[in-house]
């Protein structure tokens, strides 16, 4: 991993990190003022045993497949080599409590003509900052590989798989008690290192950002 980008990703630690303390304050709050009214949970807070037991988008035990479509933006020395394209991806979460759920999700971007190309393979903890009415803002952090396609001479690629991370917010919208839309935006730093290629000494490692839309349903 490149020095010059650790303090980039300190940075987006702790910006999640402070959304998560206030997703937890925010909660908190809400369990008091059930014990002090005596009444139940509703969606808007989202502890009640009703709840529980109704399965709707990211509620716990849901378990939410979505295709994801949108914009993906390269950065550093991708952004400087090859353009920016439209990727995809394949997205499950796992609700695992009000609060929390696993995500997944394997992705694929092509860019400057299948020059350069990247597939993902992630995984990470959601953290549902709120639920507020059927809108659900929330952001991701987690770890995953990656593997960076470069074509480095005619007929010669290079593809090695790399370790990153990627974090982000976003929101979901639900449609129905089994389907929703949503969108989110995600940081992504690739921890590559140098490798000998036959074009020479060739660093994989690079960012970029997706700005991605996505609509799926809840089983």
């Amino acid at each position: 991993m490149k020095l010059k980008r650790m303090p980039l990703f300190l940075l987006v630690l702790f910006l999640y990190n402070g959304g998560a303390f206030l997703g937890a304050a925010s909660g908190a709050s809400q369990w008091q003022s059930q014990l002090q009214t005596g009444e139940p949970y509703n969606k808007k807070s989202s502890t009640s045993k009703e709840h529980l037991k109704q399965i709707s988008p990211f509620s716990p035990e849901s378990n939410n497949l979505a295709l994801d479509v949108g914009q993906v933006l390269l950065t550093g020395d991708y952004g400087r080599n090859y353009t920016d394209s439209i990727g995809y991806r394949l997205h499950y979460t796992y609700g695992v409590s009000d609060m929390f759920g696993f995500d997944a999700s394997f992705g694929f971007s092509d860019h400057s003509d299948s020059s350069f190309s990247v597939v993902s393979l992630l995984t990470g903890l959601r953290t549902n900052l709120s639920w507020y009415d059927k809108i659900v803002p929330y952001v991701v952090f987690g770890l995953g590989f990656y593997k960076p396609s470069r074509i480095i001479a005619p007929g010669v690629t290079a593809s090695p798989v790399e370790f990153g991370v990627h974090l982000g917010p976003g929101f979901d919208l639900e449609l129905t008690k089994q389907l929703y839309f949503g969108a989110a935006l995600t940081f992504h730093d690739i921890f590559g290192t140098v490798r000998q290629t036959v074009a020479g000494p060739m660093d994989f490692g690079g960012s970029f950002i997706s700005f991605l839309l996505h609509i799926g349903a809840t089983f």
